[in-house]
């Protein structure tokens, strides 16, 4: 089993459906259907925040690897969507420290105006 896979079964038990899936066979693909999910426990009142904390954890792990695939994959099928939605990004406090999010600046600046995430800062941690 592959490193990155191990990794998230590991953080991730509850989403084993998606990260044994015959259809995920790279880090991209797993991060796309994740971030699905993740856009779907947004959604869920009350919010799932353990899990949600997990998948960002599991995220930083992937951004702090030396690996390109697993880092990019992170990147940019997760992170430069993190303020798509107003229910994201006020998830954020619950989730994430604020300076993850200003480490996070360059890349959301990257796929979204900066008008728009200075918002989303502002907006998250008043």
């Amino acid at each position: 089993m592959s490193r990155w896979r191990r990794e998230a079964s590991e953080r991730l038990p509850e989403l084993q459906r998606i990260i044994a899936s015959k259809d995920v066979d790279k880090p991209m693909m797993l991060w796309i259907d994740l971030n699905i999910e993740f856009e779907r426990l947004c959604e869920i009142d009350p919010l799932p925040i353990d899990l949600l904390k997990r998948i960002w954890g599991y995220c930083e792990w992937c951004l702090a690897q030396g690996t390109s695939d697993i880092q990019t994959a992170a990147a940019l099928a997760f992170c430069e969507h993190l303020i798509d939605t107003p229910k994201r990004t006020a998830i954020f406090p619950k989730i994430m420290r604020r300076s993850d999010f200003i480490d996070l600046r360059e890349l959301l600046e990257y796929h979204n105006a900066p008008e728009k995430v200075k918002k989303a800062l502002t907006t998250a941690w008043r």
